[in-house]
C-alpha cells in the first residue's frame, strides 16, 4: 500500500504542473488579446492602401516589460509589412476566415518560445483580404508564476505525504495485530492439540 502511494506523488506533481501552467497563462493571454485589439484600432484603410500609425510613447508602453520581451507585427491586406518585427512567424493562411476573432498560438521567434495573439482585420474596402496584427510575448513570467503555484502545492505535500505514510503504517500495524496474536497462540499449542482456538482479542 505504501508503494502505490509513493508512486502517485510524482504523478500528482506532474498533473499539478500542467494545471499550474494553464492557470498561469490565462491572465497573460488576456493581456495579449487586449494589446492586439488595441493595435487593431490603429489600422486604417482609405480603399487604396492600409496605414498603421503607432505613436512612439504607445510603442514604448507596449514594450515596457522588465521580464519578458514583447514583439508585434502589422501586415497590410497584400501582406506588405507596415510595422513591428519583420521576422515574426505568420499564422496559417486558412485562419483568415476567422477575421475579427483574436486567436492564440505557441510559436518560436529568434530561437525563443513565445505566446502569440493575432487578429485578422477585414478592411472596409470590398474585395480586399484581411490585414494582420500580431503580438508575441516570451514565457518567462508564465514560468515564474507556474513555479510559484507549484511551490505552494508541493510544500504542503512534503508534510502531508510523510503523515499519510505514518497513518497508513499505524493503521496496518493495528489492523494485523489480532492476526499476530492468533499466530502466537497457534505456535504455543501442542501438535496434537485439536481443541477450538480462543478467538478473543487480548
Amino acid at each position: 500500500m505504501l508503494t502505490p502511494l509513493l508512486l502517485l506523488w510524482p504523478i500528482s506533481l506532474v498533473l499539478t504542473w500542467l494545471v499550474a501552467e494553464g492557470i498561469a497563462g490565462r491572465p497573460f493571454d488576456r493581456a495579449l488579446e487586449y494589446n492586439v485589439q488595441a493595435l487593431a484600432q490603429l489600422v486604417r484603410s482609405d480603399g487604396l492602401r492600409v496605414e498603421f500609425n503607432l505613436p512612439a510613447p504607445a510603442r514604448e508602453i507596449l514594450r515596457a516589460d522588465d521580464i519578458d520581451l514583447i514583439y508585434y507585427q502589422v501586415l497590410g491586406s497584400r501582406g506588405e509589412f507596415l510595422s513591428g518585427e519583420r521576422d515574426l512567424p505568420l499564422p496559417v493562411e486558412e485562419e483568415r476566415e476567422t477575421s475579427g476573432e483574436v486567436m492564440l498560438r505557441d510559436d518560436v521567434i529568434k530561437g525563443t518560445p513565445v505566446r502569440v495573439a493575432y487578429l485578422w482585420i477585414q478592411l472596409e474596402a470590398p474585395g480586399t483580404t484581411p490585414a494582420l496584427v500580431q503580438v508575441a510575448e516570451t514565457l518567462e513570467k508564465r514560468s515564474v508564476l507556474a513555479a510559484e503555484i507549484i511551490k505552494g502545492v508541493m510544500l504542503p505535500q512534503f508534510v502531508i505525504l510523510p503523515l499519510a505514510v505514518l497513518l497508513v503504517w499505524l493503521a496496518l500495524a493495528r489492523g494485523i495485530q489480532p492476526l499476530n496474536q492468533l499466530e502466537e497462540r497457534i505456535r504455543q499449542r501442542k501438535p496434537d492439540d485439536l481443541s477450538p482456538l480462543d478467538d478473543r482479542v487480548v
